[in-house]
């Protein structure tokens, strides 16, 4: 079943295309923005925004944002506390610390002010110390010298090399007595050995302590994701699928003429009865991709695995060219009985005749399988997914999918699967 184009691709040049393309991509969250600034520019144009719930207005309509928002305003004491810190920045926090009794001479504080350059989103240093030495004209150890003084900095952990020395960085705010000190730091720093630790009878308190730490350090600071707010919604209802535009968050726009009756009016007039023509238009476009996706990928929607798909596929399908496509789908989201996801998300390139997104989802499943005490490291998920489903592919692939399917490397894992059992 298709729905026709309300406006064809071949009306699209007597329109005009520097208004068509930007407003094409611009992501439903930034569409109030972008057409605020066209009205400043048109006095015939009236822009009331979409991000404003009308009284009655169905809950459903704005899941993503009321979520948002009951979240904000049911937020603990702590959240609250960090929703305010996090307005500093990390790289703000960490500069006004550099001071006297801990950084005391001008030396000490030009080498701590350049190892934050080198200090991830994350909070861990990834510096190379001789090159730090050598853009001071000091030496090695003072520079290591320096840098262990972060132990004692806001955020706790921050400026260590990796999350073992984080970890110890953190104890430095965290009262205990000698035994228990003396065994949550082997435990931290002999984290492949665990298993040892099961019978001391500090093991319950030295738990609780290292289930404190943060991991990464600077954690508050890092930017949290804005909420998505998804353009269409996808149901599954008395037995087929319907598709929903999200209407309640577009913006509502208004043609008006203005008192002159001279060129410029009628330009500007012009201009904004053409943009109503392609908002619908973006609409349009954005309702007919997704029933080509329901189509396509049909399995997906009803539970199952998706299929390879290319943008090429669509645009032919839709008479567009693939550049089109590409830009109606960035940054848009659907939201669906099984998730919100990306438009991006139903395109899926191909190893063979399997896509990556079904071997994204059997590494999953294997990873969720894996025995805590062994953890498949990149080498055996490797083997076995060129053996599941007879293809060649290079390991790196491993790599990148666990990241982006945020699956922590196999001594990470170990290291998890151990502090859950203890």
């Amino acid at each position: 079943m298709k729905q026709a184009l309300n406006l064809k691709q071949k009306q699209i040049p007597r329109l005009s295309m520097q208004t068509w393309l930007p407003l094409l991509q611009c992501s439903l969250s930034d569409l109030d923005k972008h057409l605020q600034v066209i009205s400043n520019e048109n006095p015939c144009i009236d822009v009331n925004s979409g991000f404003e719930v009308s009284e009655g207005s169905s809950a459903g309509s704005h899941q993503a944002y009321l979520e948002y928002q009951n979240h904000v305003s049911n937020a603990s004491t702590d959240e609250i506390e960090w929703m305010s810190v996090s307005t500093q920045s990390l790289y703000e926090k960490l500069e006004e610390q550099i001071a006297a009794p801990l950084f005391p001479t001008p030396i000490s504080q030009r080498i701590a002010k350049q190892l934050i350059y080198y200090i991830s989103d994350e909070g861990y240093f990834e510096g190379d110390m001789e090159l730090i030495a050598k853009e001071l004209d000091t030496d090695v150890y003072q520079v290591e010298r320096v840098r262990q003084r972060f132990a004692y900095l806001e955020p706790s952990g921050v400026g260590a090399v990796d999350y073992k020395e984080s970890f110890l960085f953190q104890l430095n705010d965290v009262e205990m007595d000698e035994e228990l000190s003396i065994l949550v730091g082997a435990m931290i720093t002999r984290f492949e050995s665990l298993e040892k630790f099961l019978k001391h009878p500090r093991l319950h308190d030295a738990k609780e302590v290292i289930s404190r730490l943060k991991n990464p350090p600077a954690l508050a600071y890092m930017e949290g994701e804005p909420p998505i707010l998804p353009d269409l919604f996808v149901r599954f209802e008395n037995g087929e699928f319907t598709i929903k535009m999200n209407n309640a968050f577009y913006p509502d726009v208004k043609v008006t003429q203005i008192d002159k009756y001279d060129n410029f009016a009628k330009q500007k007039f012009k201009e904004a009865r053409e943009l109503v023509k392609l908002l619908d238009l973006r609409k349009a476009t954005l309702y007919n991709v997704t029933l080509v996706l329901l189509e396509k990928q049909y399995d997906f929607f009803m539970g199952g695995e998706l299929k390879p798909l290319k943008l090429q596929d669509v645009a032919d399908e839709l008479g567009f060219n693939e550049s089109t496509i590409s830009r109606a789908i960035s940054d848009k989201y659907i939201e669906t009985e099984q998730g919100v996801f990306a438009f991006k998300a139903f395109f899926s390139n191909a190893i063979g005749d399997v896509s990556t997104a079904e071997i994204k989802q059997f590494l999953k499943r294997l990873v969720q399988s894996e025995e805590h005490e062994k953890p498949y490291s990149d080498k055996i998920l490797h083997e076995k997914i060129e053996a599941r489903f007879g293809i060649k592919m290079v390991r790196r692939s491993i790599a990148k999918y666990r990241q982006e399917l945020d699956i922590p490397a196999f001594k990470e894992r170990k290291f998890l699967y151990k502090l859950q059992e203890i």
